[in-house]
């Protein structure tokens, strides 16, 4: 049966795609008379290393090449009975069949020792080198260092580091690169040409994309797009056969993102999912292309050299867009869209709703999930419920802080006051400890630097204090006993200051909120018989809300 990557397997030198390196060094060495007695081709799959493999072998043995010249006449009978798979002076060995150090014997080093019969030289090619045992690579040793002057070896393989070095330093190595989608489009269009069957140029391109750029693979696929018939080819038909890549509204959905425009991104995923796209693909789409933006912005040379292009059509667009977003953007873009495309947490009863949520986040500049995002329309909304208060006077006269710079002024519908803060604070440190005991030991070392917003300053002094207040479930005990002993929608924010002065033998007893009319509470219980810990286990013991249970 007939295909295109067969078909159109390039019979010399000049119909090899890419990889001029290579060629410019092995067409050099072919001119002189001078080539090597082992190569080691090293790279990726379906980029053309059998394929040269191949052509050197024509070119090696050709009856018609002129002196000082390095293609194949292609026209002689070694070239075709090569071409055609027919000369037995070229055997070809697949190493994931024969893996033994008893078939490298066989049908390697006892094949070598015979002189060619029809050809010059004699040539093994081996392809997936690397499947060999250690025993194998160990018996071809030997031969690969000093073979017979009439035999060749080419070497193939997709993972050289599974090569020993010994191997690989008897041979002449040459590393092969993926193929550009420009140079794919090219041979597409080549084959659509030859084969009279008109494609459109868009089809070509979303092939060439989604081939990576392996050649086998692109000619595979528009192999598939000529048997859905016909003549002529749509990129509405082709998407009978190939999944859609929208790239074109990946690119919409980043100007969007660019200009901040949350209602028309929404609508775009939204647009894309009652049409059937897949978003895991979509979202995959942005990641490439945002990827190819971030290496442009720091090199358009890197780009090319990674092979990143990504056509015509779509490479004057990501130009102006990547003119129109800045590196922070980009970047900040990129990880943001990796995260989502690497999400394994499962997948949501709204399909687009994790895309809408990231879209929303980078419009509205959200970033802190523990406070409203910067944002006009949500700062709106913040300041119709919640307002400013004059700061609360720092216990330390060193670390008072400016309040007519740092701390607006109070609103006079809050009703909330420093007074009250102040007065209120030996009750909301009693009634923390009934949710967690050590917790409010830890707020009495801390100081209060006054009210910003709806939210109340709180210093510490050490670190680990100040991180504790992160923790999820502390900051849900706190939020709500402020709400209870203050005012509802009141918050607290935890800031670092090493040189804070803490107090930690102002303890508060629950004596400081019992009504006037109830007598005193005696001390604890447990301190009847057992007398407070005193020097460093005292302080221990204030710091984290320990007690003295026994003896």
């Amino acid at each position: 049966m007939s295909t295109l990557y067969r078909d159109y397997r390039p019979k010399n030198f000049a119909e090899v795609l890419g990889q001029n390196h290579i060629k410019l060094a092995l067409q050099n060495e072919l001119a002189a008379g001078n080539p090597a007695q082992a190569y080691i081709f090293c790279g990726p799959r379906a980029v053309g290393k059998t394929t040269l493999a191949r052509i050197i072998t024509k070119s090696l043995n050709c009856e018609k090449r002129a002196t000082g010249d390095f293609e194949p006449c292609n026209q002689c009978s070694t070239c075709l009975g090569i071409s055609a798979g027919q000369n037995l002076d070229v055997i070809e060995i697949d190493a994931a069949s024969n893996t033994g150090v008893d078939n490298v014997r066989e049908n390697i080093i006892a094949f070598s020792r015979l002189a060619p019969v029809q050809a010059k030289f004699k040539v093994f090619i081996i392809d997936e080198v690397h499947m060999l045992s250690i025993s194998a690579f160990n018996a071809l040793l030997k031969i690969l260092e000093e073979p017979p002057s009439y035999v060749v070896f080419i070497l193939c393989t997709t993972e050289i580091h599974k090569v020993p070095s010994t191997v690989v330093s008897r041979c002449e190595r040459y590393d092969f690169k993926r193929i550009s989608i420009a140079e794919i489009i090219q041979k597409l269009t080549r084959i659509a040409l030859q084969e009279q069957i008109k494609v459109d140029p868009e089809v070509l391109e979303a092939v060439a994309r989604r081939s990576g750029g392996h050649l086998r693979d692109a000619e595979s696929l528009l192999g598939q797009v000529f048997s859905l018939g016909g003549k002529s080819i749509t990129a509405e038909q082709a998407e009978l056969a190939l999944p859609r890549y929208n790239s074109h509204e990946a690119l919409d959905l980043l100007e969007h993102l660019g200009h901040k425009d949350a209602v028309k991104a929404i609508i775009l995923i939204n647009n894309l999912v009652d049409s059937g796209a897949s978003l895991k693909n979509f979202t995959g789409e942005i990641v490439n292309l945002l990827r190819k933006l971030m290496i442009g912005k720091l090199s358009s040379d890197l780009s090319d050299k990674l092979g990143l292009d990504a056509g015509a059509n779509l490479e004057k667009r990501l130009l102006q867009i990547g003119e129109q977003l800045s590196s922070e953007q980009i970047l900040l873009f990129t990880r943001r869209f990796l995260d989502l495309s690497l999400d394994r947490s499962g997948s949501s009863n709204i399909a687009q709703l994790p895309l809408e949520l990231l879209i929303a986040e980078l419009c509205l500049d959200y970033s802190d999930p523990f406070q409203p995002p910067n944002s006009p329309l949500v700062s709106s909304l913040t300041n119709s419920t919640s307002s400013l208060a004059s700061p609360i006077k720092p216990r330390s006269a060193a670390l008072k802080i400016n309040s007519e710079k740092e701390i607006p002024p109070t609103p006079n519908n809050f009703k909330l006051s420093c007074e009250e803060v102040e007065a209120k604070w030996p009750e909301f440190l009693v009634k923390i400890k009934k949710f967690n005991h050590s917790l409010s030991f830890v707020l009495q070392n801390c100081e209060q630097r006054g009210l910003k917003g709806a939210r109340l300053i709180l210093a510490f002094k050490y670190k680990f204090h100040k991180e504790r207040l992160s923790d999820v479930s502390i900051k849900k005990i706190l939020d709500e006993v402020l709400a209870e002993v203050y005012c509802p929608g009141l918050s607290f924010e935890a800031i670092l200051d090493e040189g804070l002065k803490t107090s930690t033998d102002n303890s508060v007893s629950d004596a400081k909120v019992v009504s006037s009319k109830t007598p005193p509470l005696p001390a604890n219980l447990t301190e009847l018989n057992h007398p407070p810990a005193s020097g460093l286990m005292g302080d221990l013991i204030k710091t984290f809300g320990g007690e003295v249970i026994g003896s």
